[in-house]
């Protein structure tokens, strides 16, 4: 007894090191930590079988799906090479992000069931937030040195007209600019509803600070999808702040005044948003004008007027293991300047080209079994749709299920979020004189 004591234990510091990591080297080192995570579970079937399966067992549904479409896409790879000549070159990583990412993680995320509380969940968020702001003064100090100290009228400018250095290398791996700006807008929400939830002064002030550097970090990345998705989210945790008939008034002219900060942070170097806009502009004329030339709007346009020319190929059951390839054919072969792109950009079209049908419907089931499950169950998390909506937000401009930076960071909430979905709505209905966080509870 003393042993599983333990276990469950480091089950919960581990629990809390995986939301520090999420936030932080996950999303640069993710593949490694797959490995962690197979090994942890080894240990766990070999030390409490018994409750590892009534965890699969309880959310063996959802599992189902996963493992039906990993059935599906080794059926099509068969049939594919059984008939021979494939339309491209086989390409077979789908599988290891099928079983690593997307049937592993939410296997360990069932492991949670006996033990998570609200109390758990909001520290884990907590230390979430805490590894995205690190991670985010790492790179800005590496991209500035100590200039910020010297000249930070100059630095900042710096930071706005490069973008945060775009795509960049971060400590020996490659991070995508729109995952670092997905991943802040994340963690600003969660940091925000902490500062509703915090009852404790200190923390109160801690959480502030965490809100407006990291909504400062994601300005720098003047990245369209995620700011919008962001301010999404901000307007339905908006919504759940007002109706808490316990949230005093004082917190509600905070509140206004956050809003007001949060407009300041988010359009402090208005001449670079007005830059951005009249690039939209001019590649939307360029568009019209049948000009594919632009680095914003003009590719995702000819990414999706591309792929649809070849419906035929993909609309019904997909190109499977030929996809990455036969994507790169036909964008070097498109009259649309989409010759170094290698994705379509949007996840949802992205799994229609590789799954058909099926890896369409796979990828709406990820973001609609949460939202269904609330509303079956008739608990509402205002938290879970602030997150999903910048998930969507995102997922529409960039590969966010494909990429290796935000993969397990995103199938992790996601099941999360269906699975523990009414722990949510109790962290968002605790009243004020609820007792504090009791770290014995570790």
């Amino acid at each position: 007894m003393k042993i599983m004591d333990q276990m469950v234990r480091f089950q919960k510091y581990f629990f809390l090191a995986t939301g520090f990591l999420l936030g932080s080297l996950i999303p640069l080192f993710g593949n490694a930590f797959n490995f962690i995570l197979i090994v942890f579970m080894f240990v766990q079937i070999g030390m409490n079988r018994k409750e590892v399966l009534a965890n699969l067992r309880q959310e063996r549904k959802y599992l189902w799906a996963m493992i039906i479409f990993l059935g599906y896409f080794s059926l099509h790879t068969m049939i594919v090479l059984l008939k021979g000549n494939p339309v491209a070159e086989p390409s077979y990583g789908t599988f290891e992000i099928l079983i690593l990412n997307f049937i592993l993680v939410p296997v360990y995320v069932t492991t949670f069931r006996s033990w998570l509380t609200p109390e758990l969940l909001r520290r884990f968020l907590t230390y979430f937030c805490i590894g995205c702001f690190c991670i985010n003064v790492y790179i800005f100090f590496a991209l500035t040195g100590t200039k910020l100290f010297s000249d930070p009228v100059g630095t900042l400018n710096l930071i706005y007209n490069t973008r945060f250095g775009e795509n960049r290398f971060v400590l020996g791996d490659k991070f995508w600019l729109e995952i670092q700006a997905l991943m802040l807008a994340v963690s600003a929400l969660i940091s925000y509803f902490l500062i509703i939830k915090e009852r404790q002064n200190g923390k109160k002030i801690m959480f502030i600070f965490l809100f407006l550097a990291l909504l400062v970090f994601l300005s720098f990345t003047v990245t369209k999808s995620a700011i919008i998705g962001f301010l999404a989210g901000f307007f339905v945790l908006n919504i759940y702040l007002f109706k808490r008939s316990w949230v005093k008034v004082r917190y509600k002219l905070a509140t206004v005044i956050l809003i007001v900060l949060c407009g300041f942070v988010l359009l402090d170097n208005v001449a670079m948003y007005e830059a951005r806009m009249q690039e939209v502009r001019e590649e939307i004329e360029n568009v019209r004008r049948g000009e594919f030339s632009g680095g914003t709007i003009v590719p995702r346009v000819a990414f999706i007027r591309e792929s649809f020319k070849h419906f035929d190929e993909f609309g019904l059951w997909g190109l499977g293991v030929s996809t990455k390839h036969r994507i790169k054919a036909w964008f070097d072969a498109s009259d649309m300047n989409i010759a170094r792109y290698k994705n379509v950009g949007n996840i949802f079209l992205q799994y229609w080209v590789t799954g058909g049908i099926p890896g369409l419907a796979f990828v709406l089931f990820l973001f609609v079994a949460p939202v269904y499950r609330m509303i079956r169950k008739k608990k509402i998390s205002y938290l879970i749709i602030g997150i999903l909506l910048p998930f969507f937000a995102v997922s529409n401009t960039c590969v966010t299920l494909s990429w290796a930076n935000s993969r397990l960071f995103m199938l992790l909430f996601l099941a999360m979020f269906c699975f523990y979905g009414d722990l949510f709505a109790r962290l968002e209905e605790f009243s004020e004189d609820e007792p504090a966080f009791d770290k014995s509870s570790i």
